[in-house]
């Protein structure tokens, strides 16, 4: 038996203006569930964007040469600095070392992670030293002072211009000048971190042209992972790390987060297509007696079911339209207007993808749909003798 799909399209159309609240609360509920779809997670992938770029940034490079397995520096750095410079798609790098010790400020004491770096390369490889919150950075010929992280420097009640006395691991004492604070929004960095020039720590750590770590910047930071062999192969190397592998555990926590921001939108969908079927359903109820006349003048219950499925099929494409449309404006909005993290200390913006807009007009639109099935197939079994009767 064939449906009148025209006829049905011409009824649900004409059916849709008839109650203007009705129309308006539906269209609403729709337009607001796709806009806050594309706006959450254009929202949640900005931050992860900026997560990942500040945690490359401040503490990583597209590439990072460590020491063998067994050893615990990298020997021979000059002629590997030499080999660097000579590779086309190489930028810039930096040596670096770790070492530990512990930083003490008259009675109070604490644990500290000591990174040592030469000021004038790390610029030009990480932004590290443009995250200070407080005086100056160091540099290279910097014997006296020293750079703490912010949550160290609060621990241990130590601001710009104070004396603190730190102990290397190898037992060395010395007592430094606060010059500046930083603070990068990496939790374990800004709890723990001294941060001395290379010269000054090669000094007191009695080593000399070692590092535990090269911070290497490429052209292009996507080339990771196709030039580690070449770096592997030029400085004779075999411990090289990407970006990508040392940030596994933030693009770890951008998927949960990704996860988390999904479950929300889902939530927020579902509410409203809730809504929706039950404003269509108190109207089918509220149009009972019409559909009994419409039965009693020929029309089969495929066709009833049709003309109802058809009115939420054009509440969603309304709805879902204009919802994308702001949507995206919103989105947009937010890419040029971002927002200061004063956690990250870098700026937060939003980041559209179309991907965006195609997730969100299948989800509103089929919850739209889904929401409009019971009402239909309430509305195709209705008795045509009670409908009429108003029962």
């Amino acid at each position: 038996m064939s449906i009148d799909v025209r006829s049905a399209l011409f009824y649900s159309r004409k059916d849709l203006f008839k109650s203007r609240k009705v129309f308006i609360f539906i269209t609403l509920s729709i337009i607001f569930a796709t806009a806050n779809i594309i706006v959450i997670n254009g929202l949640i992938d900005g931050a992860i964007k900026n997560l990942v770029d500040n945690t490359v940034e401040s503490s990583l490079g597209h590439l990072n040469i460590y020491p063998d397995d067994n050893d615990r520096f990298i020997k021979g750095i000059g002629i590997k600095e030499q080999r660097l410079a000579e590779l086309k798609e190489v930028e810039a790098y930096s040596p670096r070392v770790s070492a530990s010790g512990v930083l003490s400020n008259k009675e109070l004491s604490t644990p500290v992670a000591i990174l040592a770096l030469d000021p004038d390369k790390e610029r030009k490889v990480t932004k590290l030293l443009e995250k200070l919150i407080k005086g100056t950075a160091i540099n290279s010929n910097d014997k006296n002072d020293i750079i703490l992280s912010y949550r160290l420097a609060e621990d241990l009640k130590l601001n710009v211009g104070d004396e603190a006395t730190l102990t290397f691991e190898n037992m060395k004492v010395k007592v430094y000048n606060i010059k500046g604070i930083v603070r990068t929004g990496i939790a374990d960095f800004d709890s723990s971190t001294v941060i001395v020039p290379l010269s000054e720590a090669d000094q007191q750590l009695a080593i000399d042209n070692s590092a535990s770590v090269i911070l290497i910047k490429l052209s292009n930071k996507d080339m990771a992972g196709t030039y580690r062999m070449a770096i592997a192969k030029n400085l004779e190397v075999s411990n090289v790390k990407t970006w990508e592998e040392e940030a596994e555990y933030v693009l770890s926590f951008s998927d949960a987060w990704k996860g988390f921001s999904s479950t929300i939108s889902a939530m927020g969908l579902i509410a409203a297509a809730i809504s929706v079927g039950i404003v269509i359903y108190i109207n089918v109820v509220h149009k009972t007696r019409q559909i009994g006349i419409m039965k009693a003048i020929g029309a089969k219950d495929g066709f009833i079911f049709t003309v109802f499925v058809m009115e939420a099929l054009l509440f969603g494409v309304i709805g879902v339209t204009i919802g994308n449309g702001i949507g995206y404006l919103g989105v947009k909005y937010l890419e040029t207007h971002p927002f200061y993290d004063a956690l990250s200390q870098s700026w937060v913006g939003a980041r559209f993808g179309y991907y965006l807009v195609y997730n969100a007009t299948a989800v509103s639109f089929g919850a739209t749909i889904l929401a409009g099935v019971y009402p239909a197939i309430k509305a195709s079994r209705v008795n045509i003798i009670e409908a009429i009767w108003g029962r």
